[in-house]
């Protein structure tokens, strides 16, 4: 989890949406299509899961969270923020 949908994972849910029209039930084709866990169904479920995934956070992942902050950054300070509205 965490990484950016592939080109078939694109178009699977536009073509998922045309045929549902619903993002409910889109999200859950595309979940189970790509063996993503279901979404939590109560509060401290929800927690749980935080809670567990606060636990993988360490300085590399944070370093890396960090520079993919500071690219956007850096890419509207060299083009005086003429490329600001793809943030």
């Amino acid at each position: 989890m965490g990484k950016w949908p592939l080109r078939g994972e694109k178009s699977f849910c536009v073509l998922e949406y045309h045929t549902s029209k619903s993002v409910v039930t889109l999200q859950r084709a595309f979940r189970a299509k790509y063996s993503f866990p279901p979404l939590p169904r109560d509060l401290s479920d929800l927690k749980a899961r935080i809670t567990a995934a606060m636990k993988h956070i360490n300085a590399p992942v944070l370093t890396l969270v960090w520079q993919e902050l500071e690219y956007p950054i850096d890419v509207s300070r060299v083009t005086s923020g003429a490329h600001i509205e793809h943030f």
